[in-house]
Formats: structure tokens, C-alpha cells, sequence
């Protein structure tokens, strides 16, 4: 009995200590919690606050060449950027598209709808002598063009001739025909699925995309398209002015004006322009645009 009632008051203060703990982490647990919740909206804020500045000031001067334009693009750019390791990937797909995994990829800002900033639509990349918008729920490249640039392409100078922005030199060996060079851009895109994230081999050619551009002498772009027929949108949509009245469905709108319902389908499609040299110089998924077609 003795021995027992000593083991009893060893482990009594020890019992002790880990009841007051556990009151203690029921007290001040919500409390931390509920000052953590403070702080993060309290800093959100902020951010809001001082990008709502930085889009004022770029609205306010819009002149892209103005010093002032400059510094609020591009600390507006920094501010709404997906953090880094969000970004990676996309990185990823544009050094593989350019199968140079050392290639140096600048980010240089991302589009928005509204003034929700916090959801960017696409993303502008600019590596090599290419300028790469990326799709920011999967990092998929969805366009390729000239690089991306806030600044003037062209103005005038001062005796009021014209300047551009220098021409990026492609690759315009006389080596492919059309068909040929469709065969290079379909097998590339075809190629990296984990870069573009289209299948092709599932797409129809579309007929009344593919040309031929000779801007003289050598160089010579291929025009290629095509689009994916299990994913499209069916819009309906007025048209109004010159409209056959007698026309089944045609009608007056407000304005006196005779008008007509039309619905038209909008397809996913890819467009790719390639030089004879074989080097896609530019690059299109309008997977994001079906509704504004």
C-alpha cells in the first residue's frame, strides 16, 4: 500500500502539468488562429490597395514609354505574378519547345478579365527570339509569336521619318514544300503533348487554313490549321441590317431595325505558321477564346 500511494503522488504533479497544457491549448488555440486570420486579410489588402494604385497610374499616363508607365507595369507585374514554383513548369515547357534546356525564360507579366487579379488568364513569357503565352491552370504553351513587349514597336523620329523595332531573323532555307513542312509542324506538336496539350491525331486538317506566304525573295511561311471537333461551343447570336424581312424569324429590334437569330459552332482549333527552313515561328490554341468567337 505504502508503495502504491508513492507511485500515486510521483505521477500527481505530472498529471497536473499536462492538465494545465491542455487547458491552455483550448484558450489560446482559437485566439492564435483567430489573430493569423486577421493578419493574412489585413496583408491581402495591402496588396489589393497597391495594385488598385499601380493600375490607376498606368491608366492615368498611358504612354507605354513614359517612365512612369514603366515602373508601375512593371511592379504591377511582380505583384500579380503566380509565385515562382507555380511557374516552374510552364518554364519547363518553353525550354523544351525550344529543346534547349538551358534557355534563359523571363517572365514578363500575366492578363487578366476584371480587376480580379488574383486569376490570371494567360501569362507572357518571353526566351530566345520568341514571345510565349501560357495557359496558367495547366502551364500548356497556347501561343507562340514575336517577342512580348509593353513598349513601342514603331514611332516616328524626329525628322519624321519612321522607325521599327528590328526584324527577328527566322530560318528560311529553301528546304521543305508545303507539304512537307506541314508534316514537320503536325509531327512537333503531335510530338509534345506535355508542351502544347492538344492530340492531334484525333483533329481534323482544316482545308481553309493552310497557305502559302511568300514575302519575296526566300522567305517563304507555311500556314496550317487544324481543329478538334469534340470540343466546340454553339452560340446564338443577332445580326441585324440587311436581313430578308420575310425572312422566317426575322424581326424589328428597338431601333426599327430588321434583325435575325443565327447560331453558329465554334471549334478548338491549333493554327501554326512554319518557314520553308522548317522553324514554327508561330503557334495558336484558341482553347481559352471559344466564347469570344
Amino acid at each position: 500500500m505504502n508503495m502504491a500511494n508513492k507511485n500515486k503522488s510521483r505521477l500527481l504533479p505530472v498529471i497536473l502539468f499536462l492538465v494545465v497544457i491542455a487547458l491552455l491549448a483550448v484558450v489560446l488555440t482559437p485566439r492564435f488562429l483567430s489573430q493569423s486570420k486577421v493578419v493574412q486579410p489585413l496583408q491581402t489588402s495591402a496588396k489589393d490597395k497597391e495594385i488598385a494604385a499601380l493600375v490607376a497610374t498606368m491608366d492615368k499616363n498611358r504612354d507605354v514609354d513614359s517612365q512612369e508607365h514603366k515602373e508601375a507595369y512593371k511592379q504591377f507585374c511582380i505583384l500579380t505574378a503566380r509565385p515562382t514554383s507555380e511557374r516552374d513548369q510552364a518554364v519547363a515547357n518553353i525550354r523544351e519547345y525550344l529543346a534547349r534546356p538551358d534557355a534563359n525564360v523571363d517572365f514578363v507579366c500575366s492578363r487578366f478579365e476584371g480587376s480580379d487579379y488574383n486569376k490570371p488568364v494567360t501569362e507572357a513569357y518571353n526566351a530566345a527570339q520568341f514571345g510565349f503565352w501560357i495557359d496558367p491552370k495547366t502551364n500548356y504553351i497556347i501561343q507562340v509569336d514575336q517577342p512580348v513587349s509593353n513598349t513601342s514597336t514603331w514611332g516616328r523620329n524626329a525628322d519624321g521619318t519612321t522607325w521599327f523595332a528590328p526584324e527577328v531573323p527566322y530560318d528560311y532555307t529553301n528546304r521543305y514544300t508545303q507539304a512537307q513542312a506541314q508534316k514537320v509542324a503536325y509531327d512537333f506538336i503531335v510530338n509534345h503533348p506535355k508542351v502544347f496539350g492538344v492530340d492531334l491525331a484525333n483533329w481534323e486538317l482544316d482545308p481553309s487554313r493552310v497557305g502559302m506566304k511568300d514575302g519575296g525573295g526566300t522567305q517563304v511561311n507555311y500556314f496550317v490549321g487544324w481543329k478538334n471537333k469534340n470540343k466546340s461551343l454553339t452560340k446564338e447570336h443577332e445580326v441585324c441590317g440587311d436581313v430578308d424581312q420575310k425572312r422566317a424569324g426575322a424581326y424589328k429590334n428597338a431601333e426599327g431595325v430588321w434583325c435575325i437569330k443565327q447560331t453558329s459552332t465554334n471549334y478548338q482549333g491549333v493554327d501554326v505558321t512554319i518557314t520553308r527552313g522548317g522553324q514554327i515561328i508561330r503557334y495558336s490554341n484558341n482553347i481559352n477564346d471559344l466564347a469570344k468567337l
